[in-house]
Protein backbone atom coordinates (compact mmCIF):
# COMPACT_ATOMS: atom_id res chain seq x y z
CA UNK A 1 0.00 0.00 0.00
CA UNK A 2 2.66 2.21 0.76
CA UNK A 3 4.41 1.79 -2.69
CA UNK A 4 1.46 2.53 -4.44
CA UNK A 5 0.51 5.30 -2.25
CA UNK A 6 4.30 6.91 -2.84
CA UNK A 7 3.89 6.44 -6.61
CA UNK A 8 0.74 7.89 -6.63
CA UNK A 9 2.49 10.89 -5.10
CA UNK A 10 5.69 10.48 -7.70
CA UNK A 11 3.12 10.48 -10.67
CA UNK A 12 0.81 13.49 -9.83
CA UNK A 13 4.61 15.20 -9.67
CA UNK A 14 6.00 14.31 -12.78
CA UNK A 15 2.24 15.01 -14.25
CA UNK A 16 1.96 18.34 -13.14
CA UNK A 17 4.45 20.09 -16.13
CA UNK A 18 3.05 18.51 -19.04
CA UNK A 19 -0.42 18.76 -17.63
CA UNK A 20 0.61 22.73 -17.17
CA UNK A 21 2.06 22.46 -20.66
CA UNK A 22 -0.39 20.34 -22.69
CA UNK A 23 -3.72 22.79 -21.13
CA UNK A 24 -1.72 26.10 -22.26
CA UNK A 25 -1.07 23.88 -25.79
CA UNK A 26 -4.76 23.60 -26.03
CA UNK A 27 -5.49 27.42 -26.65
CA UNK A 28 -3.27 27.48 -29.41
CA UNK A 29 -4.81 24.47 -30.97
CA UNK A 30 -8.51 25.87 -30.54
CA UNK A 31 -7.47 29.18 -31.90
CA UNK A 32 -5.98 27.59 -35.38
CA UNK A 33 -2.37 28.53 -34.90
CA UNK A 34 -0.35 25.33 -33.31
CA UNK A 35 2.39 26.65 -30.90
CA UNK A 36 4.80 24.15 -31.19
CA UNK A 37 7.50 25.48 -29.09
CA UNK A 38 6.09 24.22 -25.55
CA UNK A 39 9.85 22.30 -25.38
CA UNK A 40 11.38 25.95 -26.07
CA UNK A 41 9.35 27.49 -23.61
CA UNK A 42 9.87 25.05 -20.76
CA UNK A 43 13.53 25.01 -20.92
CA UNK A 44 13.81 28.51 -20.73
CA UNK A 45 11.44 28.80 -18.08
CA UNK A 46 13.67 26.22 -16.32
CA UNK A 47 16.53 28.10 -16.56
CA UNK A 48 15.24 31.49 -15.77
CA UNK A 49 13.19 30.40 -12.65
CA UNK A 50 16.60 29.39 -11.07
CA UNK A 51 18.37 32.00 -12.00
CA UNK A 52 15.64 34.50 -10.39
CA UNK A 53 15.65 32.42 -7.54
CA UNK A 54 19.95 32.24 -7.34
CA UNK A 55 19.94 35.76 -7.38
CA UNK A 56 16.82 36.91 -5.44
CA UNK A 57 16.78 34.34 -2.89
CA UNK A 58 13.52 33.20 -3.71
CA UNK A 59 11.23 31.09 -4.83
CA UNK A 60 8.38 33.74 -6.05
CA UNK A 61 10.91 35.34 -7.93
CA UNK A 62 12.05 32.53 -9.50
CA UNK A 63 8.64 31.42 -10.88
CA UNK A 64 8.08 34.93 -12.28
CA UNK A 65 11.17 34.98 -13.90
CA UNK A 66 10.12 31.79 -15.77
CA UNK A 67 6.56 32.55 -16.49
CA UNK A 68 8.63 36.25 -17.91
CA UNK A 69 10.89 33.95 -20.29
CA UNK A 70 7.37 32.18 -21.27
CA UNK A 71 5.74 35.23 -22.45
CA UNK A 72 8.82 36.89 -24.43
CA UNK A 73 9.04 33.15 -26.19
CA UNK A 74 5.27 33.36 -27.05
CA UNK A 75 5.06 36.55 -28.28
CA UNK A 76 8.33 36.22 -30.34
CA UNK A 77 7.23 33.05 -31.85
CA UNK A 78 3.95 35.00 -32.68
CA UNK A 79 5.22 37.93 -33.74
CA UNK A 80 6.79 36.01 -36.43
CA UNK A 81 3.97 33.56 -37.43
CA UNK A 82 1.71 36.19 -37.68
CA UNK A 83 2.99 39.18 -38.91
CA UNK A 84 6.58 38.36 -40.31
CA UNK A 85 4.76 35.48 -42.44
CA UNK A 86 6.89 32.99 -40.57
CA UNK A 87 5.64 28.92 -41.01
CA UNK A 88 4.68 27.79 -37.65
CA UNK A 89 6.26 24.63 -37.89
CA UNK A 90 9.48 25.43 -39.10
CA UNK A 91 9.45 29.15 -36.46
CA UNK A 92 8.54 26.22 -33.61
CA UNK A 93 11.45 23.96 -34.29
CA UNK A 94 14.15 26.72 -34.55
CA UNK A 95 13.03 28.36 -31.24
CA UNK A 96 13.09 24.57 -29.72
CA UNK A 97 16.87 24.06 -31.38
CA UNK A 98 17.87 27.45 -30.01
CA UNK A 99 16.49 27.50 -26.92
CA UNK A 100 18.52 24.26 -26.44
CA UNK A 101 21.62 25.45 -27.24
CA UNK A 102 20.75 29.28 -25.74
CA UNK A 103 20.15 27.62 -21.99
CA UNK A 104 23.75 25.47 -22.41
CA UNK A 105 25.43 28.74 -23.30
CA UNK A 106 23.66 30.87 -20.42
CA UNK A 107 25.17 28.25 -17.96
CA UNK A 108 28.75 28.58 -18.87
CA UNK A 109 28.44 32.08 -19.99
CA UNK A 110 26.52 33.07 -16.27
CA UNK A 111 27.80 30.53 -14.18
CA UNK A 112 31.36 29.15 -15.53
CA UNK A 113 30.07 25.69 -15.47
CA UNK A 114 28.26 23.29 -18.14
CA UNK A 115 26.22 19.94 -17.73
CA UNK A 116 24.18 21.59 -14.32
CA UNK A 117 24.56 24.02 -12.18
CA UNK A 118 23.75 23.25 -8.15
CA UNK A 119 24.11 25.34 -5.79
CA UNK A 120 22.60 26.20 -1.86
CA UNK A 121 21.67 29.88 -2.87
CA UNK A 122 18.72 28.07 -5.42
CA UNK A 123 15.59 28.05 -3.09
CA UNK A 124 12.73 25.17 -4.05
CA UNK A 125 9.12 25.89 -3.84
CA UNK A 126 7.72 25.29 -0.71
CA UNK A 127 5.89 21.72 -0.31
CA UNK A 128 2.06 21.85 0.97
CA UNK A 129 0.17 19.23 2.54
CA UNK A 130 -3.61 19.37 2.73
CA UNK A 131 -4.11 18.10 6.58
CA UNK A 132 -7.26 15.64 5.87
CA UNK A 133 -7.00 14.27 2.03
CA UNK A 134 -3.33 13.58 2.72
CA UNK A 135 -4.62 10.64 5.15
CA UNK A 136 -7.31 9.19 2.86
CA UNK A 137 -5.79 5.64 1.60
CA UNK A 138 -4.32 5.65 -1.68
CA UNK A 139 -5.21 8.99 -3.32
CA UNK A 140 -4.16 10.45 -0.24
CA UNK A 141 -0.58 10.75 -2.16
CA UNK A 142 -1.99 13.64 -4.49
CA UNK A 143 -2.16 15.98 -1.30
CA UNK A 144 0.86 14.97 0.14
CA UNK A 145 4.25 17.11 -0.18
CA UNK A 146 3.02 19.38 -3.41
CA UNK A 147 4.00 22.54 -4.60
CA UNK A 148 1.28 25.10 -5.07
CA UNK A 149 2.06 24.90 -9.13
CA UNK A 150 1.21 21.27 -8.77
CA UNK A 151 -2.37 22.51 -7.39
CA UNK A 152 -2.16 24.72 -9.70
CA UNK A 153 -2.46 22.42 -12.55
CA UNK A 154 -5.44 21.36 -12.24
CA UNK A 155 -7.31 24.09 -11.49
CA UNK A 156 -5.75 25.59 -14.90
CA UNK A 157 -7.46 22.74 -16.76
CA UNK A 158 -11.09 23.96 -15.02
CA UNK A 159 -10.52 27.82 -15.57
CA UNK A 160 -9.61 26.58 -19.17
CA UNK A 161 -12.68 24.24 -19.93
CA UNK A 162 -14.90 27.43 -18.39
CA UNK A 163 -12.79 29.74 -20.29
CA UNK A 164 -13.01 27.95 -23.78
CA UNK A 165 -17.01 26.50 -22.96
CA UNK A 166 -18.90 28.95 -21.09
CA UNK A 167 -17.50 32.54 -22.18
CA UNK A 168 -17.77 34.79 -25.01
CA UNK A 169 -14.31 34.89 -25.51
CA UNK A 170 -13.76 31.12 -25.45
CA UNK A 171 -15.87 31.21 -28.23
CA UNK A 172 -14.10 33.38 -30.37
CA UNK A 173 -10.69 31.64 -29.78
CA UNK A 174 -12.77 28.28 -30.94
CA UNK A 175 -14.54 30.38 -33.89
CA UNK A 176 -10.91 31.34 -35.03
CA UNK A 177 -9.71 27.73 -35.19
CA UNK A 178 -12.32 26.28 -36.62
CA UNK A 179 -13.06 28.83 -39.50
CA UNK A 180 -11.04 31.77 -39.74
CA UNK A 181 -12.64 33.25 -42.59
CA UNK A 182 -15.90 33.45 -41.02
CA UNK A 183 -14.76 34.52 -37.25
CA UNK A 184 -12.89 37.56 -39.67
CA UNK A 185 -16.01 38.13 -41.74
CA UNK A 186 -17.76 38.84 -38.47
CA UNK A 187 -15.07 41.34 -36.52
CA UNK A 188 -13.25 38.90 -35.17
CA UNK A 189 -9.38 40.51 -35.07
CA UNK A 190 -7.99 36.63 -35.89
CA UNK A 191 -4.53 37.71 -35.52
CA UNK A 192 -4.99 39.35 -32.14
CA UNK A 193 -6.47 36.39 -30.70
CA UNK A 194 -4.28 33.93 -32.23
CA UNK A 195 -1.45 35.97 -30.53
CA UNK A 196 -2.81 35.99 -26.95
CA UNK A 197 -3.11 32.41 -27.38
CA UNK A 198 0.15 32.04 -28.30
CA UNK A 199 1.34 33.78 -25.16
CA UNK A 200 -0.59 31.49 -23.13
CA UNK A 201 0.74 28.38 -24.19
CA UNK A 202 4.01 29.55 -24.07
CA UNK A 203 3.45 31.58 -20.56
CA UNK A 204 1.79 28.04 -19.21
CA UNK A 205 5.18 26.18 -20.44
CA UNK A 206 7.31 28.80 -18.60
CA UNK A 207 5.67 28.08 -15.76
CA UNK A 208 5.78 24.07 -16.15
CA UNK A 209 9.74 24.47 -16.48
CA UNK A 210 9.97 26.51 -13.51
CA UNK A 211 8.22 23.64 -11.40
CA UNK A 212 10.87 21.21 -13.44
CA UNK A 213 13.88 23.22 -11.87
CA UNK A 214 12.36 24.30 -8.67
CA UNK A 215 9.97 21.94 -7.67
CA UNK A 216 10.88 18.48 -8.76
CA UNK A 217 14.63 19.00 -8.32
CA UNK A 218 16.22 22.26 -7.51
CA UNK A 219 18.98 22.76 -10.31
CA UNK A 220 19.12 23.54 -13.83
CA UNK A 221 20.48 20.68 -16.34
CA UNK A 222 21.41 21.00 -19.80
CA UNK A 223 18.26 19.54 -21.89
CA UNK A 224 16.89 18.94 -18.49
CA UNK A 225 12.82 18.70 -20.39
CA UNK A 226 13.91 15.44 -22.11
CA UNK A 227 11.46 16.12 -24.22
CA UNK A 228 8.23 16.89 -22.23
CA UNK A 229 7.66 19.92 -24.29
CA UNK A 230 6.93 17.33 -26.94
CA UNK A 231 5.23 14.75 -24.97
CA UNK A 232 2.94 18.02 -23.80
CA UNK A 233 2.28 18.74 -27.81
CA UNK A 234 1.39 14.58 -28.44
CA UNK A 235 -0.99 15.29 -25.45
CA UNK A 236 -2.26 18.27 -27.02
CA UNK A 237 -2.87 16.41 -30.55
CA UNK A 238 -4.33 13.20 -28.83
CA UNK A 239 -6.82 15.11 -26.44
CA UNK A 240 -8.44 16.66 -29.87
CA UNK A 241 -9.09 19.98 -27.85
CA UNK A 242 -11.03 17.58 -24.92
CA UNK A 243 -9.65 18.86 -21.69
CA UNK A 244 -10.46 15.89 -19.80
CA UNK A 245 -8.90 13.60 -22.52
CA UNK A 246 -5.80 15.99 -21.86
CA UNK A 247 -5.89 15.34 -18.26
CA UNK A 248 -6.35 11.67 -18.84
CA UNK A 249 -3.31 11.39 -20.93
CA UNK A 250 -1.37 13.65 -18.80
CA UNK A 251 -1.51 11.39 -15.87
CA UNK A 252 -0.62 8.48 -18.04
CA UNK A 253 2.54 10.20 -19.14
CA UNK A 254 2.89 11.19 -15.66
CA UNK A 255 2.68 7.88 -14.38
CA UNK A 256 5.26 6.55 -17.16
CA UNK A 257 7.51 9.06 -15.66
CA UNK A 258 6.82 7.65 -12.17
CA UNK A 259 7.25 4.77 -12.77
CA UNK A 260 10.98 4.86 -14.34
CA UNK A 261 12.23 7.39 -11.16
CA UNK A 262 10.73 4.54 -8.81
CA UNK A 263 12.64 1.96 -10.74
CA UNK A 264 15.53 3.29 -10.88
CA UNK A 265 16.17 2.72 -6.93
CA UNK A 266 16.87 -1.01 -8.16
CA UNK A 267 19.52 -2.27 -10.03
CA UNK A 268 17.26 -2.29 -13.56
CA UNK A 269 19.76 -1.52 -16.40
CA UNK A 270 19.61 2.42 -16.83
CA UNK A 271 18.74 2.43 -20.55
CA UNK A 272 15.84 0.62 -20.08
CA UNK A 273 14.23 2.34 -17.09
CA UNK A 274 14.97 5.80 -19.07
CA UNK A 275 13.06 4.81 -22.28
CA UNK A 276 9.72 4.21 -20.43
CA UNK A 277 8.17 7.31 -21.12
CA UNK A 278 8.86 7.70 -24.63
CA UNK A 279 8.07 4.30 -25.57
CA UNK A 280 4.50 5.07 -23.82
CA UNK A 281 4.33 7.97 -26.46
CA UNK A 282 5.42 5.64 -29.15
CA UNK A 283 2.37 2.82 -28.34
CA UNK A 284 0.06 6.22 -28.53
CA UNK A 285 1.38 7.18 -31.41
CA UNK A 286 0.97 3.88 -33.06
CA UNK A 287 -2.27 3.31 -31.09
CA UNK A 288 -4.81 5.33 -32.61
CA UNK A 289 -3.74 4.73 -36.68
CA UNK A 290 -4.23 1.02 -35.50
CA UNK A 291 -7.69 1.25 -34.11
CA UNK A 292 -8.43 3.23 -37.23
CA UNK A 293 -7.20 0.76 -39.71
CA UNK A 294 -8.93 -2.15 -37.72
CA UNK A 295 -12.33 -0.30 -37.62
CA UNK A 296 -12.01 0.48 -41.39
CA UNK A 297 -11.07 -3.09 -42.04
CA UNK A 298 -14.03 -4.42 -40.16
CA UNK A 299 -16.65 -1.95 -41.80
CA UNK A 300 -15.64 -3.28 -45.39
CA UNK A 301 -16.05 -6.63 -44.57
CA UNK A 302 -19.73 -6.24 -43.65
Amino acid sequence: MDILYNLIMATFRQTTPILLAATGGVYSDRSGLANITLEASMIMGAFFAVYGSYTYGSSTVGILFGLIAGVVTGVLFALICLYMGGNNVVVGISFNLIAWGLTTFLLLAIYGTTGSFVSRKIVSMPKYTVPFLSGLPVVGGLFKSQTIVAYFSVLFVVITWFILFRTKEGMKIRACGENPQAAAAVGYDVRKIQFLCSVITSTACGLAGAHLSLGLVTLFAEKMTAGKGFIALAVVTFGGGSLWKVMAISGLFGLADAVSVVLKRYDYPSFLIQMIPYLVVVVFVAFDPAVKYFRERKLRSL
